[in-house]
């Protein structure tokens, strides 16, 4: 999508939900822009979409002046992830949308108006591997120990315990 200035989309008649094997979109535009044979394009990554987008059903117009587009997207065509929104015209040149849209398998599609946050998190900070005894037994514990949690975890709560903490004890004399 370009980098120019992106086309903000109304929060109150903008939404996104699914209708059989397709996502109906529904954007209205916040101003005047020339929509006549426009198409919508979704892109997540590399993967790009485009559909063609139609002038609504109620005139084309919204309570604030702006367009109203409505767009169906075969749902088959859209992995699930977050997909940044643009508006193609007949030159071919994408105008990004101040709009993204959330879908998944398990939940609702969910169209998020409004700028990308910039907000950035610290990377993790690394953690310093841990002091091992000098002949490797506080690593051969940690093995030993994810090794019998996986075989545990197959048994009834109760019983997994018990044999927990009998494992933790044979293991702390182990380690001295």
């Amino acid at each position: 999508m370009s980098k120019q200035v992106e086309l903000a989309v109304e929060l109150s008649s903008s939404f996104a939900h699914r209708v059989k094997d397709d996502i109906h979109v529904v954007l209205q535009l916040a101003d005047e822009r020339a929509v006549a044979n426009a198409s919508l394009q979704l892109q997540a990554g590399k993967k790009v979409v485009r559909v063609p987008a139609t002038p609504a059903a109620t005139g084309g117009r919204g309570d604030r002046g702006g367009p109203v587009l409505e767009v169906y997207v075969p749902a088959a065509d859209l992995r699930p992830g977050v997909w940044r929104l643009g508006l193609v015209g007949s030159d071919d040149g994408v105008t990004a949308l101040r709009a993204r849209l959330l879908n998944s398998r398990r939940q609702p599609i969910a169209l998020l108006p409004g700028p990308v946050p910039r907000t950035l998190m610290a990377p993790p900070q690394r953690r310093p591997a841990a002091a091992a005894a000098p002949d490797g037994r506080a690593r051969a514990y940690a093995t030993a120990s994810r090794l019998a949690n996986r075989g545990l975890a197959l048994l009834p709560e109760q019983r997994a315990t018990r044999y927990r903490a009998v494992l933790k004890k044979a293991g702390r004399r182990l380690l001295g």
